[in-house]
């Protein structure tokens, strides 16, 4: 249970680079005196498990700071087994991850800082900052969050890949290393389906770590790697003993957790995206970053700066080592031939000029990169794609607005009823697969069975013996459903802007095509009386003004879009307005949502859902037959069911959201 002595001024969720990075430039700028610290990580910090490497120039900042923990330099750049090439004024530097963790608890001593070996499970933002761990809970001022984020819900997953790695620190029984070069990259391995290389860092004539590094989805096998690395080593340095090993894995990811800038909750290193996406080179960003937080000796929340013309170089290499790894080997090699070392250096190091970064591209595989930029461009533009594709059909419809309730052309007929038929119910037909009831059963069961009925039936009633009171709520907790699945599918992360999002979006409908509803509600019983002095489609058209400048503000593009789509609707038909958003917008986007929690592919879901597909449609069928509709008739009432069969899942899909 938590309780006074457990209030901390600053907390530390895990203890890495990052931290003793951060915990150094606190110091320098006194924003460790007179607090009470904690730092929260399972293990001692005792072992050199890392190596980390920067380059710079003696005059630049971070050499200074950091002189005194570099142990070896290099000045020369060898790729392969190729003629090695100067880099200075530049020097490659290493440092070894115990003298970092040493210098980090020698700031822990002096400032009285706890370590608490305790896994942190969450951090939360409420009244306070609470910290739930495997043990306690405690609460903070300030939290800085350096947990490795969880890859498997990057939102990049297609082109999320991972620099894997396995090393040796071995001493050489004949060969004699130059200890001035460092190997960047040998690629005389196999490349085994990736981009595979070795890394070569010598200490001294003897000694070296050789480390084997692949880019890619599949991440290395020890095994397999000690076995490359012993033919490697064998076959061009000859005899050799093992002294130790080291291993890791670094996310290749453009997309991390986001970080807002008014919340004390700061994520740092891996997590606050700090590797650059393409290298996995990380320190001199997490010293950069340290440098943004406590700039001008306050404590900021502080996002990493990102130059998006870096970011899209970044994510066409990584497209590219996804779809085509093996091309990653010749882009390299032919990399390093046309540019010099320092050159390379600097554009890593993002310093570079666009005319001098066009030059360089074209010189490299040209053909392969705009193959990656068509393939970026679709990822860009995929989520607003659908949206896209709605816009350019309302666009070449020929059919327009008019009080015909059944104004529809034959294709647009077969649009919305095939994408009712196959979208549209079936996104509402497998209420019972996502887990909302206590015990977790995703069984068709008698109970579920009668629940739902039960809940259908309570909204017929209401419909039957007070429509007007039927009506309002069917278009509260529709509003509710549509603006929840809606601005989840674009993390916006509030019941006040969904909720009113709904509202906005169901009345600005109704409101546009005023004739065609009232003329759906007298068919149901419910008279709405006509007033000449309201223009309700200028109505309509005006309350979309407030979420287009939310949007425009946020530069939300999906939503732009679907404003956009909504506008057009005032020169289309209701049904058709209604028909396209209701299945290719929200039932698409709860498709997604229960494909992702499912992990199910299309034709197993809509497999599931069939038998409902098919009752739902029989249902209604024989309610027209039975109450003998009209096509119009048939039309209104289909409100009526969609009202009935949708409520339940409402119920059930807000609980899915919730917990998920």
């Amino acid at each position: 249970m938590s309780n006074k002595n457990n209030n901390y001024d600053i907390i530390f969720a895990g203890w890495g680079a990052s931290t003793c990075i951060l915990l150094i430039e606190m110091s320098k700028q006194f924003l460790l005196n007179d607090k009470k610290i904690l730092i929260l990580e399972p293990s001692e910090k005792t072992e050199n498990d890392k190596t980390f490497c920067f380059w710079a120039n003696k005059l630049d900042n971070i050499y200074q700071d950091y002189e005194s923990l570099i142990s070896h330099r290099w000045n020369k750049i060898r790729i392969n087994n190729n003629k090695s090439s100067s880099i200075k004024p530049i020097e490659y530097f290493h440092i070894n991850s115990s003298d970092l963790y040493d210098w980090a608890k020698k700031l822990c001593l002096e400032h009285k800082i706890e370590h608490k070996r305790e896994k942190v499970l969450r951090v939360e933002s409420a009244n306070s900052l609470n910290i739930e761990t495997s043990e306690n809970n405690y609460s903070a001022e300030w939290v800085f969050d350096s947990r490795p984020p969880d890859l498997r819900n990057l939102k990049d997953d297609k082109f999320n890949i991972s620099q894997s790695f396995f090393g040796l620190k071995v001493e050489l029984s004949e060969y004699q290393l130059e200890t001035d070069v460092y190997h960047m990259m040998d690629f005389r391995v196999p490349q085994e389906g990736a981009t595979q290389f070795v890394y070569i860092l010598p200490y001294s004539q003897k000694t070296a770590l050789i480390e084997l590094t692949r880019f890619g989805k599949k991440l290395i096998n020890q095994d397999e790697a000690k076995n490359t690395l012993n033919d490697f080593i064998e076959k061009y340095f000859g005899p050799y003993q093992i002294i130790e090993s080291e291993k890791g894995i670094i996310p290749m990811s453009s997309i991390l957790p986001e970080q807002k800038s008014d919340e004390k909750i700061v994520n740092i290193g891996t997590r606050a995206g700090n590797v650059k996406p393409s290298t996995g080179y990380a320190f001199k960003n997490m010293y950069n970053h340290s440098k943004l937080i406590c700039k001008n000796g306050q404590l900021k929340s502080r996002k990493v700066r990102v130059n998006k013309r870096f970011l899209i170089y970044d994510q066409l290499l990584l497209i590219i080592l996804t779809i085509w790894p093996l091309k990653g080997k010749l882009i390299f090699e032919r990399l390093f031939k046309i540019k010099s070392s320092g050159f390379i250096l600097k554009f890593l190091d993002e310093k570079t000029s666009i005319l001098e970064e066009m030059s360089m591209f074209l010189k490299l595989q040209i053909w392969t990169f705009i193959k990656s930029a068509l393939f970026w461009f679709y990822w860009k533009i995929k989520k607003t794609m659908i949206p896209i594709l709605m816009v350019f059909y309302l666009l070449v419809d020929q059919t327009r607005s008019s009080s015909d309730l059944l104004n529809l052309s034959q294709s647009n007929l077969v649009v919305i009823a095939l994408g009712l038929l196959f979208i549209g119910i079936p996104h509402g037909a497998l209420d019972h697969l996502i887990g909302v009831f206590p015990n977790g059963s995703n069984k068709i069961t008698f109970k579920f069975i009668l629940a739902y009925l039960s809940l259908m039936l309570i909204i017929l009633l209401i419909w039957i013996y007070a429509p007007l009171i039927a009506l309002l709520f069917f278009i509260l907790y529709s509003a509710w459903h549509f603006g929840q699945a809606e601005t989840q599918n674009w993390n916006i992360r509030s019941n006040f802007i969904s909720f009113v999002w709904g509202i906005i979006l169901l009345s600005s409908l109704f409101l546009i095509h005023f004739d065609e509803f009232r003329k759906i509600l007298s068919i149901l019983g419910i008279e709405l009386v006509e007033n000449s002095k309201i223009h309700y489609q200028l109505i309509g058209n005006s309350i979309l003004i407030i979420p287009l400048v939310y949007a425009l503000v946020k530069r939300h593009i999906e939503w732009l879009v679907i404003l956009i789509f909504l506008f057009l609707s005032n020169y289309e038909s209701l049904l058709l307005t209604f028909g396209l958003y209701f299945v290719f917008q929200h039932s698409r986007i709860g498709w997604k949502d229960l494909k992702s929690k499912l992990q199910k592919s299309n034709f197993k879901m809509f497999k599931e859902a069939l038998p409902f597909n098919l009752g739902a449609i029989l249902l209604y069928l024989i309610s027209i037959c039975v109450l003998k509709l009209n096509p119009e008739e048939g039309l209104a009432y289909f409100f009526i069911f969609l009202s009935a069969i949708s409520f339940p899942h409402v119920l059930f899909m807000h609980v899915f959201y919730q917990k998920n």
